[in-house]
């Protein structure tokens, strides 16, 4: 696959001063949810990456640009201006000052079995 078109629209400020934050687009389409993401968002491995704006911060998520599925990276946090993936990790801005950063791995969840299938299919 190859890389995706990200693009904004209507940024605008969320509190007074605060970030500017926007509608999302990947390939021309809106991911799944009526949320607002942070600029910049970051393709990796598949995936696209943005920082989502919720009541009292900002969630890191994971976007799949083919059924635009969006899975939650991180539990809320302060701020995150993400900034650059650095192997499996995701560099976020901690601070709306740019004068801190942080870091968090990118963890795809495992597919589930349930015991029953296992049973049936002989897997444990």
């Amino acid at each position: 696959m190859s890389e995706p078109t990200i693009s904004w629209d209507d940024i605008l400020e969320v509190g007074q001063g605060g970030p500017g934050c926007g509608q999302l687009f990947v390939n021309g389409k809106q991911p799944k949810g009526a949320f607002r993401y942070l600029p910049p968002a970051l393709y990796h491995d598949g995936h696209v990456y943005a920082s989502t704006f919720v009541p009292g911060g900002f969630i890191v998520c994971e976007i799949d640009p083919v059924t635009l599925a969006r899975r939650e990276v991180t539990a809320r946090l302060p701020y995150a201006r993400l900034e650059a993936i650095d192997g499996d990790e995701i560099v976020y801005f901690d601070h709306f000052e740019r004068d801190s950063v942080s870091r968090v791995a990118i963890a795809r969840p495992r597919p589930v079995t349930s015991p029953l299938i296992a049973r049936l299919f002989g897997k444990r």
